[in-house]
């Protein structure tokens, strides 16, 4: 088969299942052939080229649903070429775009060249591509009632960017959807205004350019400057990986502030607050928080089944509602790791003739180190402390201040902030109204104590323990 018209003819079937525009656009048609080789096991791989970074990381995850959308267009389009179905592999590599020199232009497009271009041509060398996920959309972003204020506010920032909630600043755990509420903002921008200058970047790709426009020399710092400065929205992933480096701090401070000057919108996203950050400058701290700071955390359980079914609608899946109810209930980790189940369970659908059972989840679940779990609530804990120390759980959520009571109420504010969604209002309110700070300050301790005081650690553990075995 000619790698050409394998391509073409695959194509022709992606466009039935991805969605036309800037989905398939970005994700598909900026692939270009190079050849087919043949594999050991009967398989014949597809090697693909792009110029895009985020692209080709996109397609190197088997789990994604254009590998996925790949594999059955694959299929269809080899029976529908060869009478026989082949089972294809895509191979994506990222291939440095290659900038246009002046000497490469006609003379007369040469000369008309502005010394702005010719900067801006200076950025595009080597600062990175910022390229949206097409599927981290609002509608397709599932929130519990704990995340509903940070999808508001999101929302919130899209509709009226610059001007209120700035920067607004998403933090939580890995893999709870901060990078998708993020990216939600900037496609909400773009489908409003499709001129919009949008940049989303990582905290690395933010160092790396930097640093290799400091090693280029003048003219491209000035040219990644410009590029930097000169956005609309701005949203850069993961700003504690800021911490500790001053030069690339120093930077990062003047980019906010030339683009918050402007009135341009700026979305960061962080595992945790600013000021709980070591070694990120104070000035920056008070920057990140001069805007509006959301917090995610884990999705419940009917908000894990709500992910996976919106998932399997989407799809056209039908995936039944006791195998959802199972790899929900397994599954309380982050939504990524969710999700990286339910395409292994979809896979096993698509390409095997085993049928979807609840046992057929379950297979699939202990490969991937997930059973279901207990669910780990704040009466469970205060019962297990209470009874551990020996009081009452009355104790733990009155206001008695003697180290007997003291001591267990932190240990159980501490293992609720650890292993339960619930914010640190919620955790004060069930400890008998407590105030958040209060909260906050019983965890800092028993987390600091804990390295010095090995009983207190074992204690603890104890506790964990019996709460994950029930």
């Amino acid at each position: 088969m000619d790698p050409i018209q394998l391509w073409n003819a695959i194509k022709d079937e992606l466009r039935k299942s991805i969605s036309q525009g800037f989905s398939f656009n970005n994700y598909v048609d900026t692939l270009k052939p190079l050849q087919l080789v043949e594999n050991e096991n009967n398989t014949v791989t597809l090697q693909l080229a792009t110029t895009y970074e985020q692209v080709a990381s996109e397609w190197l995850d088997t789990n994604s649903s254009y590998y996925q959308a790949f594999m059955q267009a694959a299929m269809t389009a080899t029976l529908n070429l060869t009478g026989k179905p082949t089972f294809i592999i895509p191979s994506v590599t990222y291939v440095s775009p290659q900038p246009t020199s002046l000497f490469d232009l006609p003379e007369d497009e040469a000369s008309e060249t502005t010394p702005h271009q010719n900067n801006a041509s200076l950025a595009s060398e080597f600062v990175t591509q910022s390229i949206l996920n097409p599927e981290f959309r609002f509608e397709t972003f599932v929130s519990s009632d704990e995340n509903r204020e940070a999808y508001a506010v999101a929302q919130a920032v899209a509709d009226k960017p610059g001007t209120q909630w700035n920067p607004l600043l998403i933090y939580g755990g890995v893999g709870l959807g901060k990078t998708h509420l993020m990216q939600a903002i900037g496609n909400k921008v773009l489908e409003r205004t499709p001129n919009a200058n949008v940049k989303f970047i990582t905290t690395e790709d933010f160092i790396n350019d930097f640093t290799e426009a400091l090693r280029r020399g003048q003219k491209e710092t000035e040219a990644f400057k410009r590029e930097y400065r000169s956005t609309d929205l701005l949203m850069v992933d993961d700003v504690q990986f800021l911490a500790g480096k001053e030069k690339i701090q120093e930077e990062f401070f003047n980019t906010f502030n030339a683009i918050t000057r402007e009135n341009h919108q700026i979305v960061l996203t962080s595992d945790k607050l600013p000021k709980e950050i070591p070694g990120l400058e104070m000035r920056l701290v008070t920057r990140f928080g001069q805007g509006y700071s959301a917090n995610i955390t884990k999705p419940d359980l009917p908000t894990r089944v709500a992910i996976l079914r919106n998932k399997s609608d989407l799809e056209n899946l039908s995936i039944p509602n006791d195998v959802i109810d199972e790899i929900a209930a397994a599954v309380d980790t982050n939504v990524r790791d969710l999700e990286g189940v339910f395409n292994q369970v979809v896979g096993k659908m698509r390409f095997s003739n085993v049928p979807i059972t609840v046992e057929t989840a379950r297979t699939i679940l202990e490969t991937m180190n997930f059973k279901r779990q207990r669910a780990i609530t704040i009466p469970l804990i205060q019962e297990a402390v209470a009874n551990f120390f020996n009081v009452t759980v009355q104790d733990l959520n009155g206001k008695k201040r003697n180290k007997e009571i003291v001591v267990p109420r932190q240990i159980a504010m501490y293992i609720a902030r650890e292993l339960t969604q619930d914010s640190l209002p919620q955790i004060g309110r069930a400890f008998g109204g407590k105030d958040h700070t209060t909260v906050m300050h019983s965890t800092e301790k028993i987390e600091n104590a804990i390295e010095n005081d090995s009983i207190l650690a074992e204690q603890v553990q104890k506790i964990r323990e019996e709460l994950s075995n029930g």
